[in-house]
């Protein structure tokens, strides 16, 4: 793998793990999903122009149509509900909750797909996660409380 497309790795994780943030930072009106859509809109007008400066034409004909639309639907999914969630929880749990998460469903997704059982790696990190969000939520710390039955409204 080259130099730069670890950067990029690098600089992706970053962007990514600060989203909670930035939306601390926006007016306390702006609403999560106002966020999440202006989000997907830049970052997919972004890959939008790079595909077309690399001059290479979109046959979406050739993609496999339902790993399409499943993956269209998630990502679509993800933005409301993440940055909702922070808005309840808080950056702090929220993120960590979406990042401790992630292991979780990786594992549950190769279970229930390729009926493949996760490796100890998977194990590993699954518990990694789990202790963290415990951690997270249980700490003797009161600044940060959960409360996983509030009702809110979008």
């Amino acid at each position: 793998m080259s130099k730069l497309a670890v950067l990029f790795v690098l600089l992706a994780a970053v962007l990514w793990g600060t989203t909670g943030t930035s939306q601390v930072f926006l007016p306390s009106d702006a609403h999560p999903m106002v966020v999440g859509a202006i989000r997907l809109a830049i970052g997919g007008g972004l890959l939008l122009l790079l595909v077309k400066r690399m001059n290479k034409p979109i046959q979406l004909s050739t993609w496999p149509k339902t790993p399409l639309i499943v993956s269209t639907v998630a990502m679509a999914a993800y933005q409301p509900f993440f940055f909702t969630a922070v808005s309840v929880t808080g950056v702090a749990a929220g993120t960590v909750i979406a990042i401790g998460s992630a292991p979780i469903m990786a594992g549950l997704l190769e279970w229930l797909i390729n009926r493949k059982f996760p490796k100890l790696k998977w194990w590993l990190a699954t518990a990694l996660a789990i202790t963290g969000c415990f951690l997270l939520t249980t700490g003797a710390n009161d600044a940060i409380s959960l409360d996983l039955l509030a009702s809110y409204v979008l």
